[in-house]
């Protein structure tokens, strides 16, 4: 997919190359000498060359882009630039033994280790696009985006993102903006699960004031890349990304790190095992009280709205009667909440044994696995339910441009004492303004506190 690549992604990329060519040199040193290295002289000896090469070698990949965007390389592009940095280490190598005089070094290890190292970069470079291509094939790993222009560059666009693209990019809508007013765009925004948009607007389409669909994505948290109305050889120094050969301006509501974002990531995958751990040991004890308090399943289940628009199954402990849904509308009145959002103080569908699954959170025990699976984070945004976002303001749907949390800033910021859902968005759009990884520490320990003290 377009978008930043992470730092951290990147280097361990380099440290398994690094760790890839160290072994081919041990793997030469074996063939030439049918053993190994027998002490750190002997090994300094010979590998002063691989200490060379190797760092050469590395250079050139970076240099060529083969750690920014492997995904969108031919196989044929892969072997070109690998030959490039091969052969750029391979002559410094040498020319590093011709000018030390090295006569006694061994020419045979040497083409052993370049032919190694070249043979397994070739190797894992190509494997590693072939699991990438094939997570596209399967559908996998995709950003839905709408395109939004017209005249060439829009048809330019729909080519480029044909289905089997490489790009991670799958077509949700197109709209043609000489035909569309702000207003419908909007509409288009919130009733599909949209993660970006690709404005395309050539030379001559002057009618067309790209400002108030602008505006709509920002109001909604939706990324926007624009094709510059400009063509490429007027750039002296462009400072903007490209989508094959078409210059692109990237404008982001929501500024995420992807670094931090990994480790956001990390961070709920370690906190999701710990928690279904936990559930499982609870578990036998939660489920026969549940059911032996009143009637019906162990576990509630109810479509949310989570990401982008997406939907996706969340899981609870019950804790109120089976009924529960159904008695909703007669209860609608008496919501303290101003707003999307429902919620009475004096619940009388909660049960005996909800009401002590709500005071202790252990009824958010089974949201671990949708943290576990990825369709919540341990921090976010409240989850909605399809009917509140029915209801929402246009400016509302930002709180659905990441994913929803288990906790978040309203929960902990008194969510007791808000009654107005204008005021819970604030916070939401707050968290995500502010995002970072010690934020979400920092909520976290909150979370604990505020559970802890029954609050």
């Amino acid at each position: 997919m377009l978008k930043e690549h992470s730092t951290i992604v990147r280097r361990l990329v380099i440290c398994g190359d690094l760790i890839l060519l160290s072994a081919s040199f041990l793997l030469a040193f074996g063939l030439r000498f049918q053993r190994l290295p027998e002490s750190w002289d002997e090994l300094w000896k010979y590998g002063w060359v691989a200490l060379l090469f190797i760092p050469v070698f590395l250079f050139n990949l970076y240099r060529t882009g083969l750690y920014h965007k492997i995904r969108y390389l031919s196989s044929g592009e892969i072997l070109k630039r690998l030959i490039v940095g091969f052969f750029m280490a391979s002559a410094a190598a040498a020319a590093a033994l011709f000018l030390s005089h090295a006569v006694d070094y061994s020419r045979l290890l040497f083409l052993y280790f370049a032919g190694i190292a070249a043979f397994t970069l070739l190797t894992a470079k190509l494997g590693g696009k072939y699991f990438l291509d094939r997570i596209r094939a399967r559908g996998m790993n995709y950003r839905n985006v709408l395109l939004a222009g017209c005249g060439p560059t829009l048809q330019k666009l729909e080519n480029i993102f044909r289905p089997g693209n490489l790009y991670g990019v799958r077509i949700a809508r197109i709209v043609n903006l000489e035909r569309e007013d702000p207003a419908a765009f909007a509409r288009r925004l919130t009733d599909n699960v949209i993660d970006e948009i690709y404005f395309a607007i050539p030379r001559g389409a002057g009618k067309i004031n790209i400002d108030p669909f602008l505006e709509s994505a920002e109001a909604v948290g939706k990324t926007s890349k624009i094709i510059l109305n400009i063509t490429e050889n007027r750039l002296s120094k462009c400072e903007f990304s490209r989508l094959q050969g078409l210059p692109l301006v990237v404008l982001h509501p929501v500024t995420l790190d992807p670094d931090q974002l990994l480790l956001k990531r990390a961070l709920d995958l370690i906190g999701a095992a710990v928690g279904v751990g936990l559930n499982l040991l609870l578990f036998p004890c939660i489920a026969p009280a549940i059911k032996l308090d009143s009637p019906g399943p162990v576990f509630f289940r109810q479509i949310r709205v989570g990401e982008n628009g997406r939907r996706f199954v969340l899981y609870k402990y019950r804790s109120m009667t089976q009924d529960a849904e159904a008695r909703k509308p007669e209860l609608m009145e008496q919501n303290e909440l101003n707003g999307a959002v429902f919620k009475i103080k004096h619940d009388p569908r909660i049960t005996r044994m909800g009401n002590f699954l709500r005071r202790t959170s252990l009824d958010e025990l089974p949201q671990f696995w949708n943290v576990l699976v990825g369709d919540m984070s341990l921090v976010g945004t409240r989850p909605p339910t399809p009917e509140e976002v029915k209801e929402y303001d246009l400016h509302h749907h930002r709180r659905l441009s990441i994913k929803p949390g288990i906790t978040g800033l309203w929960q902990v910021s008194g969510r007791n004492k808000i009654t107005d859902f204008d005021e819970i968005v604030k916070l939401d759009t707050q968290y995500i303004d502010q995002w970072s990884l010690g934020l979400d520490l920092k909520i976290l320990g909150k979370t604990f506190l505020v559970i802890w003290s029954g609050k």
